[in-house]
């Protein structure tokens, strides 16, 4: 497992929970992976996860409710039809919320 600090303290909690999620299903995780990582085809793009198990590859991008559109919703389309491309792999997008406290 790979690690990098994440700017948005919520997301980033999130990000590390998924990796202990898939890391217990026997993924080899990546937390922020560098574009030397990454195909070719997706070295521009800002994943915040990338889990592999055999010829199974999921590209994770986690954002809080607040920053869901930050880059605009064709930014997530455009990621999401980048990965859709390379055999083996899919995009999943997380999306997570504080919780409002009583």
């Amino acid at each position: 497992m790979s690690y990098r600090e994440h700017p948005n303290r919520l997301e980033d909690k999130r990000v590390r929970k998924l990796a202990q999620e898939y890391t217990q299903k026997g993924y080899v995780v990546s937390i922020y992976p560098s574009a030397d990582c990454l195909p070719p085809t997706l070295a521009n793009y800002s994943l915040d996860l990338i889990a592999t198990n055999g010829t199974k590859v999921i590209a994770t991008s986690v954002r809080t409710r607040e920053n869901l559109s930050l880059n605009g919703d064709k930014d997530l389309l455009r990621i999401s039809e980048s990965v859709e491309k390379i055999p083996g792999w899919e995009f999943e997008l997380v999306v997570t919320n504080s919780r409002k406290r009583s």
